[in-house]
C-alpha cells in the first residue's frame, strides 16, 4: 500500500467496517424471501475461518450469498487482507441487494476503494442516486458510516461544500458522545478551512441556526489565534450565547486542548533576525509580521511575552548573538533565517532553550529543543501532487524555472508524484529568458506533429488540411514559476491546444496585484491563506508596515511564528492537529519540521477565488483513472 493510501486510511475510519459487521451479524426478524445468518463479532473470526466464511457463501442461494460475502469482505478488509476482500465485493451483483445491503455494500467496498487510491470511484459509489431515496430507511448503524465516508472523501478531494453538508446530516444520526465529538471534530476541521471572509459572510447569512453557531465558532478559532487566553476568553462568551449548541456540549478536541495550554506562557521572548546585510529585507518583514501579531494580542488585553530583538546580519558570530539571547533572559528563541545557521543548530547536541527556527535545514532533529518552520516550497509542491493525484490525474507535464526554489519544488512534486503511483511524461526547465513559445511547443511535441505532416504531405504531393495534434500522454500541468513566467506559459498552452489541461502551480504565481492579471486565467493554486484574510493581525502589519505584495509571505511566516511557538506542545501531542494561520494549515512532524497546507484558489477573471467545491476543479475521467 501507498505512503498515501496509509494516510487517507487513518482519515477515512478504517474501522468502520467493524460497525457494519457487528451490527450485520444481529439477528434480526425473518422476511420472506430473505436468509440472514448470524456470525460471532468479526474481532473473534481468524483469517482462515473469513476466508472459509467468504468461500462458504457460494453454496447459499441469493441474496443470502451476496449478504455473506459482505460479510466476509468487511472481516477481511479489517484483517488487512484487502486483496482478497476485493475479490470478494466485485463478486457481488449490487442490483440483486437491498437497500441496507447495498448501502454496506457501498460503505465496505468504498472504504477498499479508498485504500488503492481510487478515490473518485470511491465517492461515485458512495454518492450513488440510488441511495438519495433509502436514506430514511437505513438503520443508524449502516447510513452513519457511509455518510462519514462520503464526508471524509469530500473533504479529501476539495468539495469542503458537500462535505460541512454530510456532516450536518451526520449530526442528526450519531447519538452516542463518541459518536457526536467525532462528527464535531471532523466538522471543524473543515470549517477551518474556510477564509475568514467566507466564515464572516455565512455566519451573517446562514437560515440555519446550529451552522450559524459554527460559523461564528470557527471565526472565533481563526480570529483569536494570536493569543491562547484571548481566545479562551472568546471561547468562554461563545458558550454563554450558545450553551445547548452541539459544540458546548461536545466541543471539537482542538479546542479542548487549548485549555490545557493556558498556563503554559513564556514570559521572554528573542528575534534573532538578520536585520541588515542580503537578507535584512526579509528579516525585517518577519520581523515587522511577529511584532503586529504581538501587539494585537496586547491591545487585546493578552498576556504577552516581553521580545527582545537581536540582528544576525552582522559580522558576529551568530552563537555569540544566541547566547547573549539566553543570558538576557530569554526563555524562547525565534530565528534564525539563514538556511547554514540552521544547520549550525541542527548540529548542536543540546540547545539551552527552545527554539523556532524560521527555515530548514537539511534534516530534522528528533528533540524537543527545535522546531524547524518556513515557507519551503517542497510543502506546496507535495500538497499539489498529492491533490492532483486524488483528483485521478495520472501523467504529469512539469514545468519548472532554472531557480533554486524552482528546482526544488520540481523535484519535490515528482518525488511525491512517482511515490503515490504518477508518471512524469515530460518535465522542462526554463530560465526569465527563455522563448517561451518554444519551450511549451516542445514539451507538448507539437513539431514532432508538423513533421509528421510534412513528410505525409511531400509523399502525397498535395496540400493538406491540417491542425497539429499536442501529445495525449499528459493529462495535468505541474507550474514552478513566477507571476511574468507564468503569463507567457499559459496562453501559450492554450495555443498550442493544450488548453483543455489543468494547470496547477506554487504559491508564487501569485504574489498579490491591485489589477487583475487575466493571462493566468484558470490556474489553480496553493494559496498563502493571507490572500483572502481580513483579521486583525493583518489589519496591523497593514496599518503598520503598508506592506508590498511581495513581502507578502514573509509577514505572513512572522504573524504565525507568533501564533505558533505557544502551541507546539499541542503540535508534538497530537499530530494530527493542525494550526490554521496565514502561511497555511500547521502541523508538526515527528522530525521536529512544521509542514504546511495552503488552501487552493484558481484565477478567474485576473483575479484569485478560494476554491471550496469539487465544481471548480477537474471532472471524473470516464476512462476511471
Amino acid at each position: 500500500m501507498s505512503a498515501s493510501s496509509r494516510r487517507t486510511s487513518t482519515v477515512i475510519a478504517s474501522m468502520a467496517a467493524v460497525a457494519l459487521v457487528l451490527a450485520a451479524c444481529q439477528t434480526p426478524a425473518p422476511r420472506s424471501g430473505v436468509y440472514r445468518p448470524s456470525y460471532p463479532p468479526s474481532h473473534s473470526i481468524s483469517h482462515n475461518d473469513a476466508v472459509h466464511l467468504l468461500y462458504s457463501a457460494e453454496a447459499l442461494p441469493a441474496p443470502a450469498r451476496d449478504q455473506q460475502r459482505l460479510q466476509a469482505a468487511a472481516i477481511l478488509r479489517e484483517l488487512g487482507d484487502n486483496e482478497t476482500a476485493r475479490e470478494a465485493v466485485v463478486s457481488i451483483i449490487p442490483a440483486q441487494l437491498d437497500d441496507t445491503l447495498y448501502a454496506s455494500y457501498a460503505q465496505v467496498y468504498g472504504n477498499l476503494l479508498v485504500d488503492s487510491d481510487d478515490f473518485f470511484e470511491a465517492l461515485t459509489l458512495a454518492t450513488s442516486p440510488r441511495l438519495d431515496t433509502v436514506w430514511p430507511r437505513l438503520p443508524q448503524s449502516t447510513a452513519l458510516p457511509l455518510r462519514s465516508l462520503r464526508a471524509d472523501l469530500w473533504g479529501l478531494l476539495g468539495n469542503l461544500d458537500n462535505a460541512i453538508s454530510e456532516r450536518r446530516e451526520i449530526a442528526f444520526l450519531a447519538q452516542t458522545d463518541e459518536a457526536i465529538t467525532q462528527n464535531n471534530n471532523g466538522l471543524w476541521q473543515l470549517l477551518t478551512q474556510l477564509p475568514s471572509s467566507e466564515l464572516q459572510t455565512r455566519a451573517a447569512g446562514s437560515s440555519d441556526t446550529q451552522m450559524r453557531g459554527w460559523y461564528q465558532l470557527a471565526l472565533l478559532g481563526r480570529d483569536t489565534q494570536t493569543d491562547i487566553g484571548s481566545q479562551l476568553v472568546a471561547l468562554k462568551r461563545w458558550r454563554e450565547r450558545w450553551p445547548t449548541h452541539p459544540a458546548s456540549i461536545h466541543p471539537p478536541e482542538a479546542l479542548q486542548l487549548l485549555e490545557r495550554l493556558a498556563g503554559q506562557r513564556v514570559d521572554s521572548i528573542a528575534l534573532l533576525l538578520p536585520l541588515s546585510g542580503p537578507l535584512g529585507s526579509a528579516g525585517r518583514a518577519i520581523r515587522d509580521g511577529f511584532m503586529a501579531a504581538h501587539y494585537t494580542a496586547l491591545n487585546a488585553g493578552a498576556a504577552t511575552p516581553s521580545v527582545m530583538v537581536y540582528d544576525t546580519g552582522n559580522e558576529q558570530p551568530f552563537e555569540e548573538i544566541y547566547q547573549n539571547a539566553v543570558n538576557a533572559g530569554a526563555k524562547l528563541i525565534i530565528g534564525p533565517l539563514d538556511k547554514s545557521k540552521v544547520a549550525n543548530l541542527l548540529a548542536t547536541e543540546k540547545l539551552p532553550v527552545p527554539t523556532l527556527a524560521l527555515n530548514y535545514g537539511d534534516r530534522g532533529r528528533l528533540s524537543q529543543d527545535l522546531v524547524q518552520f518556513g515557507l519551503a516550497v517542497e510543502d506546496e509542491a507535495r500538497q499539489i501532487a498529492r491533490h492532483t493525484y486524488h483528483q485521478g490525474h495520472r501523467q504529469a507535464m512539469v514545468l519548472a524555472a532554472d531557480s533554486s526554489w524552482g528546482q526544488r519544488g520540481a523535484q519535490a512534486f515528482q518525488e511525491e508524484w512517482q511515490q503515490l503511483g504518477g508518471t512524469v511524461a515530460v518535465s522542462k526547465t526554463f530560465s526569465p529568458n527563455s522563448k517561451f513559445s518554444n519551450l511549451v511547443s516542445d514539451a507538448l511535441l507539437i513539431p514532432a506533429s508538423e513533421a509528421r505532416k510534412k513528410a505525409l504531405q511531400s509523399r502525397l504531393s498535395a496540400p493538406l488540411a491540417f491542425t497539429p495534434r499536442r501529445r495525449d500522454d499528459v493529462d495535468m500541468v505541474f507550474l514552478a514559476a513566477l507571476p511574468q513566467q507564468a503569463r507567457q506559459i499559459n496562453p501559450m498552452l492554450t495555443y498550442y491546444y493544450a488548453g483543455d489541461l489543468p494547470v496547477y502551480a506554487t504559491s508564487q504565481v501569485f504574489v498579490g496585484s491591485n489589477h487583475p492579471d487575466r493571462d493566468i486565467n484558470g490556474i489553480r493554486f496553493t494559496a498563502l491563506p493571507w490572500l483572502f484574510e481580513n483579521n486583525q493581525t493583518k489589519r496591523d502589519i497593514e496599518l503598520q508596515t503598508d506592506p508590498a505584495p511581495a513581502f507578502a509571505r514573509l509577514y505572513a511566516l512572522g504573524a504565525d511564528a507568533f501564533r505558533l511557538y505557544p502551541r507546539i506542545p499541542l503540535l508534538r501531542q497530537f499530530p494530527r492537529y493542525k494550526l490554521y494561520g496565514l502561511t497555511g494549515a500547521l502541523s508538526l512532524s515527528a522530525d521536529g519540521r512544521i509542514l504546511r497546507e495552503q488552501i487552493w484558489a484558481q484565477v478567474e477573471k485576473g483575479v484569485p477565488v478560494p476554491i471550496t467545491t469539487v465544481e471548480s476543479l477537474p471532472a471524473l475521467r470516464e476512462s476511471g483513472q
